[in-house]
């Protein structure tokens, strides 16, 4: 591969350069301490130097082989091991845009993002389901083929010279109405939310992240790997969370990211104690709402608080709590980082300015401008408020705002009250049609004892609520069912419960 000049661009009157430090790798660093661990996979401790080489061979094969470069988007269902980081780094060392795909996506689903995504190269876990997209894409490769393929080669070092706002990953956000859109992340953006978290967080050298989120979401490949690289730290690398296989590995580890279903999980095992904790240095919760009752309890048995933090795929980071967290109000996520701007309308939307903003919806114009205000601010679709603190409380999504008889319902008030009930082990609270209020609430709840008597639980937890919330927020009715339907990251699709009780009040 040869490398670029280091050109001066002119775009809108403004002068950019073109240069190998705008690549997130050679901002990171990585290459500064050879000899230091990277990944401890299985027991197998992997240097930053060892990785790099691994991820040179990636970077031979895609360039010399397949002719991959700059700007090209290379489609990734992959597994969970060192070699899908290798790939993802030989990428973006490329310069070429990484578009990570969940290996669950069906058919279907997949057909989107192929036709979308207008990918170059398609690197799959499962054959059998993608050799379809043989003669759609230029290549399609099964990824233990091309781990194999690239073992043989000699490593290719070279870096793309980039500018900041190139990009270096699309990722796919559903939405509750239409296709997936394609969110272009830039090497920029990538690195500035990078920088501001291991500020935020103390991250060092000396930590050891405890890595069991999934590597085709922002929260994994992006949060939690790049606090990583730029501190120059340690993975402990797992292929999946598993509340045995973190206890097992807890008291190797100083760091671990995570989504509320797992401390919820991690407070259920008898091993979890302060002793088991005593090396951590912090657990951090992100991606969906953390129920009071799980921080209170995982913060009794760890000995340790839980950091909650506010982001999203087009964002990234966005706000979080302080490092020492001493007590805890719900919802409270925090300050905004280090050179993010945050502010909330009138109607209680909230807006983001940020250096690690995405670039723009891929292939859709409309919907970027649609989502962002004629003076910058991305409409992030989530509402909430300033407490006495200047933290910022979230109220939820607005489009779970539920508005009945023209009040309007936070369905996160409604839950903190339910989840109080012994006998309640989580809730959803959702609003459906109604022909006299517009819109009713309804609680869809999920119970310890699935199978005992619910009518007169069902009125007791209805007069209780009456007693704490104003009468318009109770819900109308409660629906028990044996579990809550959750997507691959276990956040709650509230959007598939309103289309299934949709007709609940239709005579």
């Amino acid at each position: 591969m040869k490398l670029l000049s280091r050109n001066s661009v002119w775009k809108f009157g403004i002068r950019k350069i073109a240069s190998r430090e705008n690549n997130l790798t050679v901002r990171a660093r990585m290459h500064e301490d050879p000899n230091k661990v990277f990944v401890i996979d299985d027991g197998k401790k992997i240097t930053y130097g060892d990785f790099l080489k691994r991820a040179g061979q990636y970077v031979a094969s895609l360039h010399q082989h397949y002719k991959i470069s700059k700007g090209d988007r290379i489609l990734a269902r992959v597994s969970k091991n060192v070699d899908a980081i290798a790939l993802y780094v030989a990428c973006l060392r490329l310069g070429a845009i990484y578009v990570p795909l969940n290996p669950a996506y069906t058919k279907q689903e997949t057909e989107h993002f192929v036709k979308d995504a207008s990918p170059s190269l398609f690197v799959t876990c499962n054959e059998s389901a993608d050799k379809e997209f043989v003669g759609k894409v230029q290549h399609v490769l099964k990824e233990s083929d091309l781990s194999a393929s690239t073992s043989k080669l000699s490593p290719n070092l070279d870096v793309e010279n980039l500018e900041s706002d190139d990009v270096g990953v699309i990722c796919y956000t559903s939405g509750t109405t239409g296709l997936p859109k394609g969110a272009m992340l830039t090497h920029g953006g990538l690195s500035s939310n990078a920088e501001a978290l291991i500020d935020c967080w103390q991250f060092s050298k000396n930590d050891v992240q405890l890595h069991c989120l999934p590597f085709f979401h922002i929260h994994g490949l992006f949060v939690a790997f790049n606090c990583t690289i730029f501190s120059h730290s340690t993975l402990l690398w797992r292929p999946k969370f598993d509340v045995s296989d973190v206890i097992k590995h807890i008291p190797e580890s100083t760091v671990m990211m995570g989504v509320p279903t797992y401390y919820s999980r991690l407070c259920g095992s008898s091993k979890l104690s302060p002793d088991l904790c005593k090396t951590f240095r912090v657990f951090i919760c992100a991606s969906a709402p953390l129920p009071d009752e799980v921080w209170k309890d995982f913060q009794k048995k760890s000995g340790h608080t839980i950091l909650e933090r506010y982001g999203m795929t087009e964002a990234q980071v966005v706000t979080s709590n302080s490092y020492s967290v001493s007590k805890r109000a719900p919802s409270v996520q925090g300050k905004p980082l280090k050179g993010v701007d945050v502010r909330i309308t009138d109607t209680g939307s909230i807006e983001v300015k940020s250096p690690s903003l995405f670039k723009g919806y891929w292939k859709n114009p409309e919907k970027t401008a649609k989502d962002f205000t004629q003076d910058g601010y991305f409409i992030t679709g989530d509402m909430g408020q300033w407490d006495k603190n200047e933290n910022l409380v979230l109220l939820g999504r607005s489009k779970d705002v539920i508005i009945t008889g023209g009040l309007n319902v936070y369905p996160k008030e409604v839950e903190d009250q339910l989840d109080q009930f012994d006998e309640i082990e989580e809730s959803a609270v959702i609003g459906v049609p109604h022909s006299d209020f517009g819109e009713a609430v309804v609680g869809v709840i999920v119970l310890y004892d699935r199978d005992g008597d619910k009518t007169e639980l069902e009125k007791r937890i209805i007069i209780d609520l009456k007693a704490k919330l104003a009468g318009y927020k109770v819900p109308r009715k409660l629906i028990f069912v044996k579990e809550l339907p959750r997507n691959t990251l276990t956040k709650v699709q509230k959007n598939e419960m309103r289309k299934q009780y949709k007709d609940l009040f239709k005579s």
